[in-house]
C-alpha cells in the first residue's frame, strides 16, 4: 500500500498540538518528532508514505516568517543604536 501525504498539513498538527503541559509552549522539535512517529507507524502498518511538499505557504507560515522578520529588524537596529554609543 502507498499513502501520499501533504507534509505542510501534518507539520502544522504538530506544532498546534504537540504543547508542554505546563507552560503551553511548542515542544522542543514537535514538528520532527511528531512526523518521525507517524512515519513510523504507518511503515509498521506496511504502508509506504509518499511526502508531498507542495502548493502554497499556509497563513501560519507566513505569520511565522512575517515576526520573524519584524524580530530580526529590531534586534539589527538595536545593535546599530548599541554600537553609535
Amino acid at each position: 500500500k502507498r499513502l501520499a501525504v501533504d507534509a505542510s498539513i501534518w507539520l502544522i498538527q504538530f506544532i498546534k498540538a504537540m504543547r508542554d503541559v505546563e507552560t503551553g509552549e511548542m515542544l522542543h522539535n514537535a514538528p520532527q518528532l511528531g512526523l518521525f512517529r507517524r512515519l513510523c507507524k504507518l511503515l509498521f502498518l506496511h504502508v509506504r508514505p509518499l511526502l508531498v511538499f507542495d502548493g502554497g505557504t499556509p497563513a501560519i507560515k507566513k505569520r511565522t516568517v512575517a515576526r520573524r522578520r519584524e524580530f530580526r529588524q529590531r534586534q539589527e537596529s538595536s545593535l546599530e543604536r548599541t554600537a553609535k554609543r
